[in-house]
Parts: structure tokens; sequence; C-alpha cells
């Protein structure tokens, strides 16, 4: 579905997520819905019937936003014939935190989002973007040092092994490397850093996108450089401006239904164009923004137009 967080984007669509096999049970918790108590065990059954309430405090905004975003997760789901994912609980738990739920139910759905597969990636490279971890300080930074010692364990890829096993274009595909290296280069660096630099390394990629796309004719995609890299110029694209998004949006949008990239990325650039464009957005991925939500009328309009439901 959709992440929380310009920066951290693409790392959603890498296919080599690694799971947690670490399993712990919690008492059941109260949350604030109607008629509905989500437990550890019955939680994926019980949220699809789950209505927030709005508590005292909370602004119509983040209330507004946390009920957006439910709504399109348990879409998402239903979608997936009932099969959550990674990203349904980073929604579910960016939502809850939204609505102030209570720490044990955090608790529960972070477990879920750390034993699913990605969890770990969502957990290390969001660290310094989430509120909900002030909430379960003790359980997030056991479930970061873990993901950490695993993440350096494991990181072991070889592109040449890669190249030969799907049978790939090995120049291309050292090309796309680089170019997905260059997009998170100074991400993570602290804002200065990432200010001064990155836009450069930004502009340098787009130029290399335009490239590779009036190359081969059509989008750098799962059939070219495979599943790991097929989000690659969707991200470059996305971290530009609104006018490349609007050039690669039906080019995105026909990847989607070619197979050739999750649909997923295409909501995440709808969200951002539209944001950067009319400073409204359809489905909600663009948290941390001053993006609303597009009404009903134009929502409906934009989603008929990339053929979504």
């Amino acid at each position: 579905m959709f992440t929380v967080g310009n920066k951290q984007e693409n790392r959603q669509m890498k296919s080599n997520y690694l799971i947690i096999s670490i399993f712990l049970t919690f008492n059941f918790c109260k949350a604030q819905s109607t008629n509905i108590t989500l437990t550890d065990k019955n939680f994926e059954n019980d949220f699809l019937n789950y209505k927030p309430l709005q508590k005292k405090g909370i602004s119509d905004k983040d209330y507004e936003w946390a009920q957006f975003v439910i709504s399109e997760t348990k879409k998402s789901i239903r979608e997936k014939d009932g099969n959550y994912n990674v990203t349904h609980y980073w929604n579910i738990i960016s939502a809850f935190d939204k609505l102030n739920l209570d720490k044990v139910t955090l608790e529960i759905v972070f477990i879920k989002l750390a034993n699913s597969n990605g969890g770990c990636d969502y957990i290390t490279s969001f660290k310094d973007k989430v509120q909900f971890d002030d909430k379960i300080p003790n359980l997030y930074n056991q479930y970061y040092d873990r993901c950490l010692n695993k993440e350096i364990k494991t990181n072991r890829f070889n592109i040449e092994d890669y190249i030969l096993k799907n049978n790939l274009n090995g120049s291309l595909l050292k090309l796309i490397s680089k170019i997905d290296y260059d997009d998170q280069k100074y991400r993570s660096s602290d804002e200065q850093t990432f200010k001064t630099k990155q836009p450069a390394v930004d502009k340098k990629n787009q130029i290399l996108i335009d490239s590779l796309y009036n190359i081969h004719k059509q989008y750098i995609g799962k059939s070219l450089v495979g599943k790991k890299f097929e989000y690659v110029m969707w991200s470059v694209i996305q971290h530009s401006n609104p006018e490349m998004m609007e050039k690669y949006l039906p080019i995105v949008h026909q990847a989607v239904e070619n197979n050739e990239l999750d649909k997923t990325t295409l909501k995440m650039l709808i969200d951002r164009f539209y944001g950067l464009k009319y400073g409204y957005q359809v489905f909600g991925s663009q948290m941390g923004t001053d993006y609303k939500i597009a009404n009903e009328k134009t929502r409906k309009k934009i989603m008929k137009k990339y053929g979504m439901k």
C-alpha cells in the first residue's frame, strides 16, 4: 500500500527482505473502537471490523488521516484475500499512533510488523522518522539491534550471481544498481548534508533514467532488471519534480498494468505528484506533508483515470 515519509519510500519495494523469527505473546488490550476488542491472537480478523473513535485531544486532521489510512489498508487487505503484509502493519501502527492508542496495542502491531517479511527493513530504515518508537522504546530498540546485526551478517548481495541467475543484461544491471545506490546516498544523512548533496545526485539520476527510457522505450522494470530492481526507475521519478512525474505517470501506470512494477508505487507517485502540483493527495501516502486528502469527487475522478477502484 504505502509508507510514511518521502526519504524512505523506495525501500519498501525491495524484494530481499529479512524475516525475524521471534514470536512474543501479549495479553489482550481494548483498543478505542466500537464494540471491537483487538487481541494478539485474533487481530487480523477483528481489525477488518475495527472502527476508530476520536479520543479527546486528537485533532480533526489526525483523526481524518487515521480513518483514511485504516480504510485504505482494509481495502488493500481484502484485495489480497485477507493476507496481511509488512506495509499493512506499518500503516496500521502509524494510524494507531495518530489515534493515541495505548502502548499494548502498539506493541501487538509492532510485533506483527517485525515478524513480517521485510520487517527488519522498516525497523532499521525508518527509526529516525517514526513517532511511535517513543511510546515503545524498549521493544523498538530491542528489535532494531537484532535487525541491524542480522542485516550486517546477511547483506552479501552478489550482482554477478543475480545477473546470471536471472539471465539479465550485465551492463544495464550494474548501471541500475549504481543509480539505486546513489538514490539513497545522502537520504539517511543529517538534514544539512541531505539538502546540500542529494539534489545534485538526484539530478544526475534523472538524466540517466531519461536516457535509459529513450534507449529501451519502456519502463525499466521486472523484465529488464528483475524483481529486486524493478522499483529503481520509479524511485528516481518519485524523488524528482512535478514535470518529470507528469511525464512518466502514464509510463509507470502502464508498467503496473504489465506487471513490471508493484501497483503500490503508482499510488505513491500519484500522491506525490498531485500533492506537489495541487496541494492534495488521493491515497494518503504522503504523511508528514501539508497535502490534504482530496474530496471524494476528485478522488474518484483520479482513481478512474488510472483504473483504480
